[in-house]
């Protein structure tokens, strides 16, 4: 990410914070309406992104494709977010996902739902991993937004947060080409962030404990100076031990791999 990019990240995060005492998830899901939809023009994104262009000319083109269908509030926020510099017309797309996702954590957090949405976001993708049939239809090309949200409707109704269902239901309909559980991995990341949270995946061959759980949270807090949210995958291939991949790190205690080591050292 360019410096420029991430200044005016920064600042649209602090213009944004006032404004989500009194939001609500429709605000969010504005956000994340008005970002598919300069995601998908081309025409409508080099103008919102291009730092030449007036501030005014920017905030007309938004008024005119927005002006009737979002709220007064949430067009005044996208006019301050266009009218900052950003490196490319994607880096424009990112910010408004990101910054609908920060919505929808500070929401969460507001209702005390923060630990149940990254618990929900993680929980549905380890069900897309896990389910070739449900990948292809969340992915289909050919298949229409509104089918794609009622599917996911179906699955979570009643099941999953209010807030967790509205980021599951975007990663599927705004996932611009990337696979659905990377985009879910991403939302989980940023929701942990907003509660300052690294996020950890730790895989083991068989469930354990709350005791060891918590204890190998511990450890790992202590070790990166942060709170950890640990997500837990069951994969019976490594044998046994355990493997965390946080922060970028992989840490493989695993005994599939020790094994492998070891026949390699004796080779």
């Amino acid at each position: 990410m360019a410096s420029s990019t991430r200044q005016s990240l920064a600042a649209a995060k602090e213009a944004l914070n006032p404004l989500l005492a009194k939001a609500n998830l429709k605000f969010a899901e504005e956000l994340f309406a008005i970002g598919s939809a300069v995601a998908t023009s081309a025409q409508l994104r080099s103008i919102l992104s291009d730092p030449s262009a007036e501030a005014k000319s920017k905030a007309g083109a938004l008024t005119a494709v927005f002006g009737k269908s979002v709220s007064a509030n949430v067009l005044e926020f996208a006019t301050s977010l266009v009218a900052l510099r950003w490196s490319t017309g994607q880096d424009l797309v990112a910010a408004f996902e990101q910054l609908a996702v920060h919505a929808v954590a500070a929401i969460a957090a507001a209702s005390k739902n923060l630990a149940s949405v990254e618990n929900d976001l993680f929980a549905f993708q380890q069900a897309v991993d896990s389910d070739q049939e449900l990948q292809f239809a969340l992915g289909d090309r050919l298949a229409s937004d509104a089918a794609k949200a009622s599917l996911v409707a179906s699955l979570t109704k009643g099941k999953t947060t209010d807030e967790a269902s509205l980021l599951i239901r975007q990663s599927v309909i705004g996932a611009r080409r990337r696979r659905v559980s990377v985009v879910l991995e991403q939302f989980g990341k940023q929701v942990s962030a907003y509660a300052e949270r690294l996020v950890a995946t730790v895989t083991v061959a068989a469930p354990i404990s709350s005791s060891q759980l918590a204890r190998l949270e511990g450890a790992l807090a202590k070790s990166y100076g942060n709170s950890l949210k640990l997500n837990v995958e069951i994969d019976p291939s490594i044998l046994g031990g355990v493997k965390v991949q946080v922060a970028g790190e992989i840490l493989d205690g695993s005994l599939s791999t020790r094994l492998t080591t070891a026949k390699l050292q004796l080779a």
